[in-house]
């Protein structure tokens, strides 16, 4: 701005306002309208009428594109997590990975929610965004630790008393995922913990590759491109569901995701897949009936191959 200060060259807001409301500038909402909408294109269209600078580049400032993320988590990933975490975010883990649900939802799970039918667990919930109402069938890799955890509300329940609950003036939740305290995670200390995990894995990953001789900017480059996110997890369930086999309606009945987006999902990442394209082959080389089916047959014959 050619050294002199942009607030020197802002334009004055309107008294009207003030005269209008007859309020002090700083408690009025008009006001704070007119000086806090758009700072940045007020104080450089001043500018351009003060000849300062030829152009308003803020006056039509598009958005900032971000592409969309299409990282999964892999199972070795996986497994240095669990590893490291404590339990109640290995709990928060695999209920984020195999109910396919939203962190803010994972959270907010307690046992009321749980039932059992024909010896199957069942996670009844409504999604906090978009109100869908689910009964999701709890895989079998996280129903032990489901219910080892109410065993363990149980005790904490029968382990309460009545005075306790007289005083704080409601019974403590019974979370599936407890914050320390046992009260529901403020998502700010949530992010803290599971962060600090990331990146135990991270500096141990980092270690390993620098005994292997790498650079400092080829560790970096390493860490960055296999760095995972909690909102991946629900993508990575979901294109583990595809890869065995199951339809995109059953994907959506589990994920809560419309089909049609549900399928988006999946047309960006399973293309990339070669175990997808590996699992079609053998499936082909186990079919070694030389015989052409009647669909085929019918197909050519009414000139809609080739």
């Amino acid at each position: 701005m050619g050294g002199r200060p942009c607030h020197r060259s802002t334009r004055q807001p309107d008294p009207a306002p003030v005269a209008h409301h007859g309020a002090a500038p700083e408690r009025d909402p008009a006001w704070t309208a007119v000086l806090f909408d758009k700072p940045d294109e007020l104080t450089i269209s001043g500018a351009v009428d003060q000849g300062i600078v030829s152009e308003n580049v803020a006056e039509r400032f598009g958005r900032l594109r971000i592409p969309s993320r299409v990282q999964i988590w892999s199972y070795e990933m996986e497994d240095a997590f669990v590893e490291r975490a404590r339990p109640t975010l290995q709990l928060a883990y695999m209920l984020l990975l195999y109910t396919v649900q939203r962190p803010s939802d994972v959270l907010s799970m307690d046992a009321s929610l749980i039932s059992e039918r024909n010896g199957r667990l069942f996670i009844a919930l409504r999604q906090s965004k978009t109100g869908t109402l689910l009964d999701v069938p709890i895989h079998e890799r996280l129903a032990s630790r489901i219910r080892e955890r109410m065993r363990q509300i149980e005790q904490e329940t029968a382990g309460r008393t009545g005075r306790r609950v007289a005083r704080t003036g409601s019974p403590a939740p019974r979370l599936l995922v407890p914050s320390p305290t046992g009260r529901p995670w403020a998502r700010r200390n949530f992010s803290r913990a599971w962060d600090q995990v990331v990146r135990q894995m991270a500096f141990s990953t980092a270690k390993q590759l620098f005994k292997e001789g790498l650079t400092k900017d080829e560790v970096r480059a390493h860490l960055q491109e296999n760095h995972r996110q909690r909102r991946d997890l629900r993508r990575t369930g979901i294109v583990r569901l595809a890869e065995a086999g199951a339809t995109t309606p059953q994907i959506a009945s589990i994920s809560g995701h419309g089909i049609d987006y549900c399928q988006r999902i999946i047309d960006t990442y399973l293309p990339r897949r070669t175990e997808v394209a590996i699992a079609g082959m053998q499936l082909w080389e186990r079919h070694q009936d030389r015989k052409i089916s009647k669909v085929v047959s019918i197909a050519a014959t009414r000139g809609r191959l080739g």
